[in-house]
């Protein structure tokens, strides 16, 4: 998907701004969820409400249109009402960490769900934390690190597991992130997520794909989302009201 050339760490990282989304509210719409947590499948179709900076809403249909799960993230706490059993669950981003080895913030879900840039550890301001990064130009895409491959194999042999390696995959023409991989080598974490098949949504270039593996130690899961429509600053509801007939848990 074009042609790399030398290119500076700094209009690497202008260009992988300016084409980034511009939103105040996404809406993934119709999307179908595939999850495999290796003991086992399941599948289901819901959407995505993301508010920038402020909340993302989630909702699970089932296959009759009925909304079984609705969720509500935001930057400290996570609110899941099962609608089925009538539970309010509340939790915050270490449930996340100590079930699937995802140590991710509110921040770092928004931007994996809008295909823009996150830093790990998380940096408040990421296109300045990224001037830590450097940048390699291969063969048919650039990529930025937070270790040159020669320092990480260093720290490797010297047994030292207190390391995090960040690595970005950015095509060139389109400056769209398409791969990020993070491995947390002290808790032995990993993720590794994949945007496919960008096409236009109403001139707006979105991925139609985005899967995502993450293992913690031999626990290892999928999901893998098919989005099927997004709207920009139009459409999906941000409504979320815990039913007082509800009961209430914390995970």
């Amino acid at each position: 998907m074009g042609k790399v050339s030398n290119i500076s760490d700094a209009r690497l990282r202008n260009q992988l701004d300016a084409n980034q989304v511009v939103y105040d509210k996404l809406y993934l719409k119709k999307v179908q969820f595939n999850y495999n947590d290796g003991r086992s499948k399941k599948s289901f179709k819901g959407s995505f409400v993301i508010e920038k900076d402020s909340q993302i809403i989630v909702s699970i249909y089932a296959l009759m249109g009925i909304e079984l799960v609705r969720a509500k993230f935001t930057k400290n706490e996570v609110v899941i009402l099962d609608k089925h059993n009538k539970v309010a669950m509340f939790t915050n981003y270490n449930f996340f960490s100590t079930k699937y080895g995802l140590d991710l913030d509110f921040f770092a879900l928004q931007s994996i769900l809008s295909n823009s840039l996150f830093l790990y550890p998380s940096d408040g301001d990421y296109m300045d934390g990224l001037k830590k990064y450097k940048h390699h130009v291969e063969d048919d895409f650039y990529s930025f690190k937070s270790l040159k491959d020669k320092r990480l194999g260093r720290l490797s042999r010297r047994s030292n597991n207190n390391i995090i390696l960040h690595e970005i995959d950015i095509y060139p023409d389109l400056y769209r992130i398409f791969n990020v991989y993070i491995k947390d080598f002290s808790t032995n974490q990993s993720v590794f997520i994949k945007y496919k098949d960008f096409k236009s949504f109403d001139d707006i270039l979105f991925p139609e794909r985005l899967e995502i593996k993450a293992a913690h130690g031999s626990q290892v899961f999928d999901v893998d989302l098919k989005i099927n429509f997004l709207e920009i600053n139009d459409g999906g509801s941000l409504h979320f009201k815990i039913p007082s007939s509800y009961t209430s848990k914390a995970l």
